[in-house]
């Protein structure tokens, strides 16, 4: 296990056992301990064959897709780092298809779906597909702002103009290998993710996660239905063409816990409401004292991390303090996330100044700005990220994580506050 708790002697011992953190509190200051049920794991390797081999939906194979496509090219989406994709346990099986139906070896292309996310490195590209893929293939990192290396494709129905990666484009069969989990925009990741923002141009993202977007009733975690963020995402995957998607769901310790393949929009809601069964936690009351973290790989940066915190929106007020902790060995890793509450002291100020000059990765400002105009105050645990990297974002730094708890609990002015541990929150839907 990745998380527990355990009561002993009076004393409630919370336990990470990925990050090497553990907490001690007196049992009557315990809430509770809140994460998703856990999912049962696939211990037979042949589910993944069988996954790929036979579509959950009764839709076609990879092989005969190809085939009858007459395809000499083929492109592979795969995820990124952040995401923590097995992509290993199929992609060897991907290209085996590929090649019965006649395709090259050297006519394959894999391609990074980062979105605007970093480049992924070469160590980190060999681990996705395996060495011995990694040797006879080409995997390369998607361009975001390379205007030679895309194409543009028309404008969906929300007038988001759709740019995509050239070279992904023009392969005669394209395939996407990705993950199922709750997103706190798009409702869930996975399918037409992989097109939008996987390879999409940094302008197709802006306009896809613009403001008017995020606050639309319809947006939001574990939600599809009328939720334009990810009806605008799969759109533009119609748009790009994707033949077949392969979508995984892990449970907490990131083990595969079920495979689902086939069309993009069937296998994909195929795999949503599969999750939909592990994900509702309750809190009985809101936390005077919140204890979070956002896990790896989201932890490798605060960007990235600041998911966790976001996503305890409707299970805090104005009398909680959150404590989150993480390695964020990359630091915050994002200019333009923190700048609006850099740039102005009011927080009202910060986010008209986000409004009205929104960047990309301003998603997640919008969001902490509304949390901090509620009264929510935050202990950041970190060794990466600066005193002023934390205090601009109006936020508290400690370097150790027990005295954070002590110090978060004296902050609730409250003689027995009582504490909630919420790992990894963003794959919860939480409420009270």
């Amino acid at each position: 296990m990745v998380y527990e708790l355990k009561i002993q002697d009076g004393k409630a011992v919370y336990i990470d056992n990925e990050e090497n953190v553990k907490i001690e509190i007196d049992e009557k200051n315990l809430l509770g301990f809140y994460e998703t049920r856990e999912l049962p794991a696939i211990c037979d390797e042949s589910i993944y064959e069988n996954a790929v081999l036979n579509p959950c939906d009764g839709s076609k194979g990879i092989k005969e897709i190809a085939v009858e496509k007459k395809a000499k090219t083929a492109c592979i989406i795969v995820s990124d780092a952040t995401r923590n994709v097995p992509t290993k346990k199929v992609a060897s099986i991907v290209v085996r298809e590929l090649r019965k139906a006649g395709i090259e070896y050297k006519d394959m292309l894999f391609v990074v779906a980062l979105g605007v996310h970093r480049d992924a490195t070469e160590e980190e590209m060999e681990s996705f597909i395996g060495k011995e893929l990694y040797d006879i293939v080409k995997i390369e990192n998607h361009t975001p702002f390379d205007e030679s290396n895309l194409i543009y494709l028309g404008k969906t129905k929300r007038n988001t103009p759709v740019k995509v990666n050239k070279r992904a484009y023009k392969c005669d069969i394209k395939i996407t290998i990705g993950k199922v989990e709750l997103h706190e925009m798009a409702g869930f990741s996975g399918g037409r993710k992989s097109i939008l923002p996987g390879v999409s141009s940094e302008e197709t993202i802006v306009i896809n996660h613009r403001p008017e977007m995020i606050f639309n009733e319809g947006t939001g975690a574990g939600n599809l239905k009328g939720n334009p963020i990810s009806e605008d995402m799969t759109e533009t995957a119609r748009m790009f063409g994707v033949d077949f998607t392969i979508n995984f769901v892990v449970d907490n310790n990131g083990i595969p816990s079920g495979v689902f393949a086939g069309d993009l929009e069937k296998s994909h809601e195929m795999a949503c409401d599969y999750l939909k069964q592990y994900v509702d936690v309750k809190l009985p009351k809101c936390p005077d004292v919140a204890v979070i973290c956002p896990g790896i790989p989201l932890s490798c940066d605060f960007y990235q991390g600041v998911k966790a915190l976001i996503s305890m929106h409707k299970v805090i007020d104005s009398n909680t303090v959150v404590v989150i902790y993480g390695a964020f060995p990359e630091g915050m890793n994002s200019v333009d996330f923190p700048k609006p509450l850099k740039l102005y002291k009011d927080l009202e100020e910060a986010r008209k100044y986000t409004w009205e000059n929104y960047k990309i990765q301003m998603d997640h400002t919008l969001p902490v700005i509304d949390l901090l105009k509620e009264g929510i105050r935050v202990i950041v645990v970190s060794d990466t990220l600066s005193e002023e990297e934390i205090s601009d974002l109006r936020m508290i730094k400690e370097v150790d994580v027990n005295k954070a708890v002590k110090m978060a609990m004296e902050m609730t002015g409250k003689d027995c506050p009582k504490i909630a541990f919420c790992p990894h929150p963003q794959k919860s839907i939480l409420s009270l």
